[in-house]
Formats: structure tokens, C-alpha cells, sequence
């Protein structure tokens, strides 16, 4: 019986291991992609940047900006975790290599910039950002490989938002908060 168990307790223990084992290269291509786009680098600009501008005329906006002073070195980092826990969870690894490529390209670059400028306007507007703010179905059509990709976005963005949820709920909390 003491066998048994211990059999079990192995089997139960290295089956999570052999399937993270089986996903690495997944996580190695959403990592890569994450590297490619400048997640962390862009979201660490953009904390900074809302830094300097926020009001701090109150003393609750005073209390936010030192809150998200105190949060901002990590916030790029954590962003970027969280969005690739999403994509290494969403797509395959032959989909985010066709992202990586993708975005690695000028033309790929162009978009990225054209997404981030479409968030932060509507988070300018006093809106937040929504469905099509940051990638449309037309930004990928006329690329076969991609427009598969495209199809899966919804799903990969509400695992995307769930992820940040957790490991960016403050930072989202103290930059949206009026």
C-alpha cells in the first residue's frame, strides 16, 4: 500500500512537469514575441510618462502618485508576464512564431505603434480601452497566416485581461481611477 501511494504521489507530481516540459517551447515563443513587441519597455514609458502628468493637487492624488511610484519599477516586467501567460496559453507555438516575424517587421513595427497610439487615446478621452483599440481584423488582412491568428484574438484578449487582473490590477487601478 505504501508503494502504491508513493507511486501515485510520483505520477501526480510529474505529469504537471512533463506538460510543463511539453509547453516550454510555447512559452519560450510567447516569451520571444513579448521581446520583439517591447512590452515591458513600452509599458514602463507610458507609466512614467502618466507619472509626470498626473495630477497631484488633492491629497488622494497625491496618495495615487506615490502608490504608483512605489509600483512603477516592476510594472513593465509584470505587465509583460501577464500577456504572455495569455498568448503561451492562447495560441501555438507556430502561431506566435508567425506573430514574432510578423512584428519584428516594419510593418509589423508601424502597427504596434498605430495599437499603443489608439490605447492611449481612448485613456486620454477619459475612456478605457476596448475591442479593436489596439488590433483590428483589417491590420492582419491579406496575410493567410495571420488572419488564423486574428480569428483566435477575442479569445486570446480576455485571457489577456484576466491575466493583468492579477498581476496588474493595481497599477490598471491607479491610472484609470479618477
Amino acid at each position: 500500500m505504501r508503494r502504491l501511494y508513493s507511486l501515485l504521489l510520483i505520477l501526480f507530481l510529474a505529469v504537471p512537469a512533463f506538460a510543463a516540459a511539453q509547453d516550454r517551447p510555447t512559452r519560450q515563443a510567447a516569451d520571444k514575441l513579448m521581446e520583439t513587441l517591447g512590452l515591458d519597455r513600452r509599458v514602463d514609458s507610458i507609466v512614467q510618462l502618466y507619472l509626470q502628468f498626473m495630477p497631484q493637487s488633492t491629497p488622494e492624488e497625491q496618495t495615487k502618485a506615490r502608490l504608483l511610484r512605489e509600483r512603477a519599477p516592476g510594472a513593465g516586467q509584470r505587465f509583460r508576464g501577464a500577456v504572455s501567460n495569455a498568448a503561451a496559453a492562447h495560441y501555438s507555438r507556430s502561431e506566435l512564431v508567425e506573430l514574432d516575424k510578423f512584428f519584428a517587421s516594419d510593418d509589423g513595427q508601424k502597427l504596434i505603434a498605430t495599437a499603443v497610439g489608439r490605447a492611449l487615446l481612448s485613456v486620454g478621452r477619459g475612456g478605457s480601452v476596448k475591442s479593436g483599440d489596439l488590433l483590428r481584423a483589417e491590420d492582419f488582412s491579406g496575410r493567410p497566416g495571420l488572419e488564423k491568428v486574428m480569428a483566435k484574438y477575442p479569445g486570446f484578449e480576455s485571457a489577456a485581461r484576466n491575466e493583468l487582473g492579477r498581476e496588474f490590477a493595481m497599477e490598471i487601478g491607479l491610472m484609470v481611477m479618477k
